[in-house]
């Protein structure tokens, strides 16, 4: 069974972190930006989570034992901001300062899925499970997650380019929207937002343990009780999103026909 846990966990973290990561791979592949940029993305996210999980103790006793809830629905919010920056930026064609935002986020999300894995490890290291097993269940987990990435990057950079760029910011607003209703869920349960009853159970038609319904979870934030508030919030990050988009195009539009004249 600490097998098989571990397997799903690692899944899970790198299935959300690993879409992400993709889209802004593929985004970097087709604006033909330096493939430097990620390491420092990838640098960031190992160092930060291996030290968010070593200061977890003491982190999560801030703000009345919910530190570890405000801390990573902060994180889910800043990467959340920074992807809007992206589509800006993308849409514009700012080059420049659209590599360190990419690998920010990238950083930023590694932080916050591997800061879970590293604490999950750390928990079960002292069961009776041996060190070789549970590293190499937990190499299966992370090479389905990076798997199902991988088909995504490669679907993106194969496809026309007018039509990847579409598809990448629809799943760049899906994706950060999903981070607003993760963010949202997490400050409920530290009571920092309202409690509201159930919208409906959509549990026997996708339960959110399926792999259909990790997917989703990680791609928009699937839950199957969602809240009053939780809806609002996600609906209310994805209307920001698609508005940042067109209002982004039309900037864009606007300065290129300027110039023309």
């Amino acid at each position: 069974m600490i097998l098989l846990n571990s397997i799903v966990v690692v899944l899970n973290e790198t299935i959300e972190a690993g879409i992400l990561i993709s889209v802004l791979l593929s985004i970097s592949h087709q604006l033909k930006l330096a493939p430097r940029w990620w390491l420092g993305g990838v640098a960031l996210g190992v160092s930060g989570s291996l030290l968010y999980a070593q200061q977890l103790a003491t982190l999560s006793e801030w703000f009345d034992y919910g530190g570890q809830e405000v801390i990573n629905s902060s994180l889910q919010l800043t990467v959340f901001a920074l992807t809007l920056a992206i589509i800006k930026l993308m849409i514009s064609g700012h080059k420049r300062a659209l590599v360190p935002v990419m690998a920010l986020a990238m950083g930023l999300a590694m932080v916050r899925e591997g800061a879970e894995i590293v604490v999950f490890y750390l928990g079960i290291s002292t069961q009776s499970e041996s060190t070789s097993s549970l590293l190499t269940s937990g190499f299966v987990g992370a090479s389905i997650g990076a798997s199902i990435g991988a088909l995504i990057y490669y679907f993106l950079i194969l496809i026309p380019g007018r039509h990847a760029a579409r598809i990448q910011l629809l799943l760049l607003a899906l994706i950060s929207s999903g981070m607003v209703l993760q963010a949202s869920q997490l400050l409920i349960q530290i009571d920092w937002l309202p409690v509201a009853a159930p919208l409906w159970n959509s549990s026997a038609l996708l339960p959110e343990h399926s792999a259909l319904g990790q997917l989703a979870y990680a791609v928009f934030g699937y839950e199957s009780t969602p809240s009053a508030t939780e809806m609002l919030l996600y609906i209310g990050a994805l209307v920001l999103s698609l508005c940042v988009i067109l209002l982004s195009k039309r900037q864009h539009c606007a300065l290129s026909a300027a110039y023309l004249r």
